[in-house]
């Protein structure tokens, strides 16, 4: 019944039906433990879940999963409370529920985002200890920590003498310390780690090609930036909408609005359908070049594709409009970006005042 409940959305229902069974003095089963717990994790109410199962944990008349801990540990990390995290790995020990590597990535990944390393490593000794992994997603987790906090020597020692000789080393691996590399400004260490990847048989996917394409058009090497389109393409893989925006993106800030304009086109031909991002893109390249009425028309088209302009949207369009002198439409985007809960920042905000000011005057 509470698992039934939880799966069509109505966890109210699911909690007050508990509450009326354990009031009466029935014992739910191990079954609506765990969904009631993992809905209320996933919706967010973790202290609930812990305080209506606590109970039935410590009376210990159900012998519960670590698929039950799991949620809660889980549940606690991303509200980052580790502290209670830990206190129920402890607890689920004590109760004879041994900590799986569930139990573990979770813990690991908490201390990679939050650059806990020496904490993680700690998580990655035990782990093996307990003849439990560390799998891929521990080891891109760890990677991943490492990058983050430009610790590049070390993430690529990791890789190369921990996963590769287990072949555990993938895609992912590779692409987290390239991006890191392209993001500290080595791009020359960023393409040669692409390079070697493809001698040792990971291929790269279009996550790789976008990092590497993006960094690259940066620097203004066109002529390897399509070469690397070119060899994507022979690779048969399909760009997705990263991929396409980083490409409309570099195309208008280099001033070339109509091969933007065709690539935007071929997207939607290839069935991928450009977001919120991709339409600021275009549009910022139509505002710069002066053409502010085909950026109204994205404005608008994007709108009748259900997709809600941000605030750079509206900046964009009401800062080309000032430019065009064309007053009257800035103050109605304007208008329908107050609307929205958006506000102009001091500098357009007063720009466009004084050009109204000035126009009055005139």
């Amino acid at each position: 019944m509470i698992d039934g409940m939880c799966k069509a959305g109505k966890l109210d229902n699911a909690v007050e039906f508990w509450k009326e069974m354990v009031g009466k003095g029935l014992k739910p089963d191990k079954k609506a433990c765990c969904a009631l717990v993992i809905w209320l994790c996933e919706g967010g109410k973790v202290d609930l879940a812990y305080e209506l199962i606590i109970e039935v944990i410590k009376g210990g008349d159900v012998e519960f999963s670590s698929l039950l801990f799991n949620a809660l540990i889980n549940g606690f990390c991303k509200m980052r409370r580790i502290d209670k995290a830990q206190a129920i790995k402890s607890f689920m020990t004590k109760n004879g529920c041994q900590p799986d590597l569930v139990t573990y990535n979770i813990l690991l990944n908490y201390c990679c985002n939050e650059l806990m390393l020496e904490e993680a490593e700690k998580l990655m000794k035990k782990m093996e200890r307990n003849r439990m992994g560390p799998d891929v997603y521990s080891y891109n987790q760890m990677i991943k920590g490492l990058c983050n906090a430009d610790r590049l020597d070390k993430a690529y020692f990791l890789m190369v003498n921990k996963m590769e000789p287990n072949g555990l080393a993938d895609a992912v691996s590779y692409n987290t310390i390239i991006k890191a590399f392209c993001k500290g400004g080595h791009v020359r260490k960023a393409y040669k780690l692409f390079e070697e990847m493809s001698r040792k048989g990971i291929s790269p996917d279009v996550a790789t090609y976008t990092t590497l394409i993006k960094v690259i058009l940066n620097e203004g090497s066109s002529d390897v930036a399509k070469a690397l389109i070119n060899h994507m393409s022979g690779m048969r893989l399909l760009p997705d909408q990263i991929f396409y925006t980083t490409i409309i993106d570099h195309l208008c800030k280099s001033g070339k609005v109509e091969r933007a304009c065709g690539i935007f086109n071929d997207m939607i031909m290839q069935g991928v359908n450009p977001d919120v991002i991709s339409y600021n893109a275009l549009i910022n390249g139509f505002c710069k070049s002066n053409r502010v009425n085909e950026a109204l028309h994205l404005y608008e088209e994007m709108q009748t594709k259900g997709l809600s302009p941000d605030e750079t949207t509206y900046k964009l369009i009401i800062g080309g409009l000032v430019r065009e002198k064309k007053l009257a439409k800035a103050c109605t985007v304007w208008d329908q970006m107050m609307e929205k809960g958006f506000t102009l920042d001091g500098a357009l905000s007063e720009t466009l005042i004084n050009a109204i000011q000035s126009t009055d005057s005139a």
